[in-house]
């Protein structure tokens, strides 16, 4: 599961496998748990009996420890508080008999209970939803776990209190449920837990975020959680330095660069700006020489790749300053014409194309000149005429951004398919490296892949832009609906829908922009085309292979084919 938090806040916190917590910058603090069943003590560390997925609400990690008699489940999400933020911690008893839910919380110190609420020097820790029954003291997890089982044994209060480690001991009935809430940010008080909203309310806030992007509905759900936790982790980390760990731990040279990409082409663009500022913050110029890091040319690309999805409206006056004093630093370090000729130039050309994009948008048409007229003599010099914008080759096509992902997924590029990507996350939609239960990397790259699987965007020379959907289309889709809102393109957006009278699909589509614009659906049939906004269109009639069977679970990517011969169409919403 990836990290946990919300957004406009730095707090975070790590969820594991196991259901354990934890807060980057701060390894050794940890919450995890235990239940004491009819037959033993069970803890969370042991791992045998734990399974983890995703809520039915399609946001909230859900992890399951089984025990004699049924489940324990745990929940756990990160909510708002006075500025900050708070972690809250449900456990349900599914069994029929009652059991003991431990809590350990390693690290924290000394703390002060009492009854309901867990506090550290007069601040508060912990609020609980029932009082707290035994407390068990020690130094490390092993120590501990034996203090709680002869606490749990005398059952009364440990006499020994000294360690840095405490266990907190709740009893827990049958059908019933222990409701926790953690402090972040040493906030100097809790919320009740009256006040604070329930897991289906916070998975509506999230899934709000989601519809201010472009959203896919298919009857796919594994579809659906990875791309769920993708944006999650990609908004949250948008919030985060880009000297923070969650940038920094086993992530690439590139990751930030594409998680940028990646949030741009679903329409999160407020949480890319963020990300971007923190890119181009994050270098200060040189006073004492013309030199311009890679770092900040990629950050001025990145800039006029913002222009080309955010709103008409979106000022970037605040980055003129910085903008102008990085070109001139740029414009200062260019090699002579004879190592000119030797260098390749491609990042440094793409910022000075960049540039001149922002410039004219601002209306600095005089600088806008002067700075095409380097690049004219730039090109005349290496006798180049294309040049390839960074990352080209991630958005370029669905193919190219698929051969990536399998690149790094280290699938053989002739047989990669969203299946076998799917494949390689777990049951929260997460895909975990290194010391990561979730990695950044993968989620840019999906998302991008995704992308360009049902929306690809590519602009011709005659000033057009022509937009291919469905472009992902293989047999598999033979019968099988869906539908795409909102999907951001340089002019505008588009929406677009797929419907089939019995084998032949209907398309229906609505772009809303006031640019020409050219739609497309080679994949599905290469002879049609319209220039017109809104419309709808049969397509060619889909003939399945010679060789046809039944689409099953591991090799469709969509869910719940409609019947081929079926006479129900649909229309686009």
């Amino acid at each position: 599961m990836p990290e946990l938090g919300i957004l406009g806040n730095q707090a975070i916190i790590e969820l594991d496998s196991a259901g354990n917590l934890s807060w980057p910058g701060n390894e050794t603090k940890r919450v995890c748990w235990g239940v004491g069943a009819d037959d033993r003590w069970h803890f969370s560390e042991e791992r045998a009996s734990i399974r983890q997925s995703i809520d039915t609400n399609e946001i909230t990690p859900i992890t399951r420890m089984k025990v004699p008699g049924g489940d324990i489940t745990q929940r756990v999400e990160v909510i708002p508080w006075e500025g900050g933020s708070v972690t809250k911690l449900e456990f349900c008893n599914e069994t029929p008999i009652p059991v003991a839910i431990s809590i350990l919380l390693l690290d924290f110190g000394h703390l002060d209970i009492n009854e309901t609420n867990i506090n550290q020097k007069k601040k508060p820790i912990i609020r609980s939803s029932k009082p707290v029954s035994i407390s068990a003291f020690g130094q490390g997890y092993e120590n501990l776990t034996n203090e709680i089982q002869k606490s749990q044994l005398n059952d009364s209060l440990s006499a020994n209190k000294i360690g840095n480690d405490t266990a907190l001991i709740f009893p827990v009935p049958h059908s019933t449920k222990l409701e926790l809430l953690i402090n972040n940010q040493n906030s100097h008080n809790l919320p009740t837990i009256e006040e604070v909203p329930r897991f289906e309310e916070i998975a509506n806030g999230w899934q709000k975020h989601f519809d201010n992007g472009m959203a896919i509905q298919a009857d796919d759900n594994r579809l659906t959680t990875v791309l769920n936790s993708s944006r999650r982790q990609l908004l949250i980390g948008s919030d985060q330095e880009i000297s923070s760990k969650f940038w920094n731990k086993d992530t690439t040279e590139h990751t930030i660069h594409l998680a940028i990409l990646a949030l741009l082409s679903w329409g999160h663009s407020e949480s890319a700006k963020k990300l971007i500022y923190k890119a181009m913050e994050s270098e200060p110029a040189n006073l004492f020489t013309n030199s311009l890091s890679q770092e900040t040319l990629y950050a001025i690309c990145l800039w006029g790749e913002f222009l080309e999805f955010a709103p008409a409206q979106d000022s970037l006056n605040p980055i003129i300053p910085w903008l102008q004093d990085s070109i001139r630093s740029l414009l200062a370090s260019l090699p002579s014409k004879r190592r000119l000729r030797k260098r390749s130039m491609d990042l440094e050309v793409a910022s000075l194309q960049a540039a001149i994009k922002i410039f004219l948008f601002v209306g600095q048409e005089r600088l806008a000149t002067e700075l095409q007229n380097q690049v004219d003599k730039i090109q005349a010099l290496k006798n180049q005429k294309d040049w390839p914008a960074p990352f080209k080759n991630f958005t370029s096509s669905y193919q190219s951004a698929m051969n990536n992902l399998a690149d790094y997924l280290m699938i053989e590029n002739t047989s990669v398919t969203l299946d076998k990507v799917i494949a390689k996350t777990d049951s929260t939609g997460s895909f975990a490296t290194g010391l990561r239960q979730q990695d950044p990397t993968f989620s840019a790259l999906f998302l991008l892949a995704i992308r360009a699987g049902f929306v690809q965007e590519n602009k011709l020379l005659t000033g057009e832009v022509q937009i291919q959907v469905a472009s992902s289309y293989n047999s598999d889709w033979i019968g099988i609906g869906m539908q795409v809102k909102d999907a951001p393109v340089s002019i505008g957006t588009l929406g677009y829908a797929i419907r089939w009278h019995g084998t032949s699909p209907a398309l229906l589509w609505e772009a809303k922009t006031l640019g020409k614009v050219i739609i497309n659906a080679e994949a599905i049939d290469k002879n049609w085309s319209s220039t017109e906004h809104v419309g709808e269109t049969l397509l060619e009639k889909q003939l399945a292979p010679e060789t046809a069977v039944t689409i099953h679970s591991d090799t469709s990517l969509l869910r719940n084919p409609v019947n081929p011969e079926s006479r129900e169409g649909g229309t686009f919403q």
